[in-house]
């Protein structure tokens, strides 16, 4: 909020471009306005993980560590937190996790198959690489579910949808060659890491969190019913899944690894889910704190 700012579009990110310019007609060019917002919406995003976690008891006990660890991860870097796709991108793949997750309990699921492939493909929209997530609903399918090829008809149904519907409106205004824009790839990687030092205590504090939550995870879940593992099991591909979005993610597009967020926080909670210690949660806790002081006062400019 101390360092409000504008967000931008590239060319390919046609629906975005075309939200922003609503909302600029709404707040006006106003950066602070575009801050209060982006702050708003990953506050509702925390609360919305937090509520599937729950929901779908991926814990053991009812918490709000998720919202925190989100937040949390948020903090680490301002162009995280600044109003930019990628925060619609996550609305979007929030959505899609809890139809994923609503699965079992669905005595029939083409609605809630054919929703995650219409979503998923709207966020690809937003930012191209998300196509990247396709393969990933029908391995998510295949661990959660018998083996059924007509339900992978109705997720490619649902994925084709919003793009036919994109085409007959961009043909109905004479504007169909605004697809040609849309395939956008680059390597979000940055070239060199300066300063190092900071670089390294932020990946390495990272680190050292997940190390704890996957020991932490290592001693809960066995305790866990099948179908909850095989949700973790799911949850871990799309990770893997995300960091391939946000790599091959163009370089102009600053908040690219935002997509990775709602799932490392997932994860990344086990940290503060320390059943048999609560001083171990204590000081996890305040090394979390220390982390995001650390990032704000020594960031790099």
């Amino acid at each position: 909020m101390a360092h409000a700012s504008l967000p931008t579009a590239v060319d390919a990110q046609i629906l975005y471009s075309a939200l922003l310019q609503l909302l600029y007609y709404i707040f006006g060019k106003t950066a602070f306005a575009f801050s209060s917002l982006a702050v708003i919406l990953i506050y509702v995003q925390a609360i919305c993980l937090n509520a599937i976690a729950v929901k779908y008891r991926l814990f053991n006990q009812s918490t709000y560590l998720v919202a925190f660890t989100y937040i949390i991860l948020t903090a680490l870097h301002p162009v995280l937190s600044y109003f930019n796709a990628q925060l619609i991108v996550n609305f979007l793949l929030l959505f899609a996790i809890h139809e994923l997750l609503q699965l079992k309990q669905s005595h029939s699921p083409n609605k809630q198959l054919f929703n995650i492939g219409f979503v998923l493909s709207i966020a690809g929209f937003f930012q191209f690489t998300v196509v990247f997530l396709i393969p990933f609903i029908f391995i998510a399918l295949a661990i959660l579910r018998p083996i059924n090829v007509r339900e992978y008809f109705i997720v490619i149904i649902g994925l084709l949808m919003p793009l036919y519907m994109l085409f007959v409106i961009l043909f109905c205004i004479n504007q169909e060659a605004v697809l040609r824009l849309w395939p956008d790839l680059g390597i979000s990687l940055p070239s060199q890491l300066r300063p190092a030092v900071y670089y390294l205590i932020l990946f390495g504090g990272i680190f050292v969190l997940l190390v704890r939550s996957i020991y932490n995870m290592q001693a809960i879940l066995p305790k866990a019913p099948i179908y909850i593992r095989r949700c973790w099991i799911m949850l871990t591909i799309l990770l893997f899944n995300t960091l391939v979005v946000a790599v091959f993610t163009d370089k102009q597009i600053q908040a690219a690894w935002m997509v990775c967020l709602p799932i490392l926080a997932l994860i990344l909670a086990h940290t503060f889910v320390n059943e048999r210690s609560n001083k171990m949660n204590l000081i996890s806790f305040y090394f979390a704190f220390a982390i995001v002081i650390f990032c704000q006062i020594f960031l790099p400019l």
